[in-house]
């Protein structure tokens, strides 16, 4: 019989943060401590990068597995699974022992711990494992969807992969509306609830603006862009869109890009083709504690995503109270309400995106308007409180229909 005033979780994933300033999925460690703080206990498995086994972090119980030799294991981190296998056509050799061991890691787990719920994020590989394990431990299972399950996962097999594994969880749901729609194509899914990921709100609004701009002008502009520097983020089309500023305002402008990736060296030798090296700053990876800093040292955040389920890094700007530019893909108009919350330009329209950024430089009431909106919106919608309520009403639903 569950225990309902603090039942268990045990969420899959494939990736999850590996220390205090990494960014891999930071979304889940703030879902699952905040998940911890409505009185639920949460394990997580997710797989090593160099250490694995058991190890509780701020009051999660995380249960990394290995699949491969340490110094070895490539699959995960990093670009993610998708782009370390197009970059590395040999890890495909290290899909299955991934697969494996995941699944055996978590039938060793159901046995030792006996959690109320599986909570399986994103559907491959993890949800359809996770409908394996229900089949052995009759422990109910909710899928979360997150974009890149959805967007970029579309081949036939694929596409029957999904269609099982969501027909036979006990519920799933989806960060957008659009995330959920990709895949309500599969007739026999049953209907999704939309509960987007969140952000912590108060940490990203305390940025200090002047510890970064000590040495720059109050004059001059600058464009930040946050996130992996893989083709779908659309980093190409930003820099490319920079080079078309008109050079009154190129000229009073930096762009600094934080992330790392398999473009990494691809958008350096861009940059510098370019003639933008001067004016383009690649920050690599800077731990997720430091970020707010960094936004509230820009006048604009721009990430021009060609495929994108929701984007935490616009929840983040809108946390710091920065105007913030995208595109009209995916989920992205859910998140950002066009010429209320931010501008949206079609996808890979690099000129199109120029023209938006200039005006939104030269307009500081415009950017200040629409920061401020999407701001009060955040407040209302994406705080990881009422998130985590949602996600703990629907657990404590399926716990609650096996006892």
């Amino acid at each position: 019989m569950p225990n309902h005033s603090s039942i268990t979780i045990l969420m899959l994933a494939s990736s999850y943060p590996r220390n205090d300033s990494d960014s891999a999925s930071i979304f889940l460690r703030h879902l699952a401590e905040s998940l911890k703080a409505q009185n639920l206990a949460i394990h997580v498995l997710a797989p090593a990068d160099k250490v694995s086994g058991e190890k509780s972090e701020n009051g999660i119980i995380v249960h990394r597995f290995r699949y491969f030799f340490a110094r070895w294991q490539k699959l995960a981190y990093g670009s993610g699974v998708l782009s370390n296998l197009k970059r590395n056509p040999l890890l495909w050799l290290q899909v299955p022992l991934f697969i494996g061991s995941m699944f055996f890691s978590l039938l060793w787990l159901l046995n030792r711990i006996r959690p109320d719920v599986i909570h399986a994020h994103w559907v491959i590989p993890q949800g359809l494992l996770a409908v394996f394990a229900k089949s052995i431990y009759k422990i109910p299972v909710v899928i979360t969807v997150h974009g890149t399950d959805a967007f970029a996962l579309k081949s036939k097999l694929l596409e029957w992969i999904k269609r099982i594994a969501l027909s036979k969880c006990d519920a799933w749901t989806s960060n957008t509306h659009a995330t959920a729609n990709s895949v309500l194509i599969y007739s026999s899914t049953p209907k999704p609830h939309i509960i987007p990921m969140g952000v912590d709100i108060q940490r990203f609004a305390s940025g200090d603006r002047q510890k970064l701009r000590a040495q720059i002008s109050d004059s001059e502009y600058i464009i930040l862009f946050v996130g992996r520097l893989v083709e779908k983020k659309g980093v190409t089309d930003l820099i490319t869109a920079f080079s078309l500023l008109p050079s009154a305002i190129q000229q009073k402008t930096r762009l600094w890009i934080i992330g790392d990736g398999d473009q990494s060296n691809q958008l350096r030798a861009l940059s510098k083709e370019l003639a933008l090296s001067d004016k383009i700053t690649f920050l690599g990876m800077i731990p997720n504690y430091d970020l707010p800093d960094y936004y509230s040292a820009a006048d604009l955040f721009v990430a021009p995503s060609i495929i994108e389920g929701q984007g935490v890094v616009f929840l983040e700007a809108a946390a710091a109270k920065l105007c913030v530019v995208s595109t009209s893909v995916g989920g992205i108009s859910e998140v950002i309400d066009d010429g209320v919350t931010g501008i949206l330009v079609a996808p890979e329209h690099p000129g199109e995106l120029a023209q938006s950024i200039g005006k939104i430089l030269t307009d500081q009431s415009l950017r200040q308007q629409l920061a401020e909106q999407a701001y009060r919106r955040l407040v209302d919608t994406y705080s990881w409180d009422s998130i985590s309520k949602d996600f703990k009403q629907l657990f404590q639903e399926l716990s609650r229909s096996i006892s």
